[in-house]
């Protein structure tokens, strides 16, 4: 991983001496490691030396049980340089991120928002838990709103309504199920922009003090 890195690192530099600096895109070096924290703090300094705009963490965050380990995220999240962007590659579960963001993590990508939205199942943040507290609580803060239920098809209320997206600002949830009813395709977009908004809000409430 480190030997990929150099080379990595060589190569980007050869074109970016022609561009701007407002232009220059970043590069992340990744943490590997597995599950030994030597060999994490050995990469994360050797990725260091190297110098990226950023640190991500390599490898597969689940066990064989497809359980979250916090454990080895906060190991890749120790050997990066506080100073730079932590990066959580493939992590995308709200509670994922809360407990991420406690690590340094800040920055995020994964399928989830378009997924389950594909899948009709919006994210709603939980009563009362829409605050900075109740998102770094440890208690599940959000819940689905599933779009193909039943009790929907007369539901002239948005799917949130403290939600500001496309689809909680104009449409009710009764429109939501009707359009995935007939499968029209304005469903997964409006549905998937709800979830992108919510995951927006709650990366806001985690960055607030």
């Amino acid at each position: 991983s480190v030997r990929w890195g150099e080379r990595c690192k060589a190569e980007f530099e050869k074109p970016i001496k022609q561009t701007k600096p407002e232009k220059r895109p970043l590069l992340f070096g990744i943490v590997q490691g597995g599950a030994d924290p030597e060999l994490r703090m050995e990469c994360g300094r050797r990725l260091e030396e190297i110098g990226f705009d950023g640190y991500g963490f390599g490898g597969w965050p689940l066990d064989a049980d497809g359980s979250f380990r916090a454990d080895i995220l906060k190991m890749a999240a120790d050997a990066m340089p506080d100073h730079k962007i932590k990066y959580a590659m493939g992590l995308g579960k709200p509670e994922e991120i809360a407990e991420c963001v406690k690590m340094g993590y800040g920055l995020f990508d994964c399928v989830i928002p378009t997924r389950e939205a594909r899948h009709q199942r919006l994210y709603v943040f939980a009563d009362g838990m829409e605050t900075p507290e109740g998102v770094r609580s440890g208690a599940k803060f959000y819940r689905f709103h599933y779009a193909m239920d039943e009790k929907n098809v007369r539901d002239p209320r948005p799917v949130d309504e403290h939600c500001n997206c496309e689809l909680c600002k104009n449409h009710s949830r009764a429109y939501l199920h009707h359009l995935f009813r007939v499968n029209d395709p304005q469903a997964m977009h409006l549905a998937t922009a709800h979830n992108l908004r919510f995951f927006g809000r709650l990366m806001q409430l985690l960055q607030d003090k």
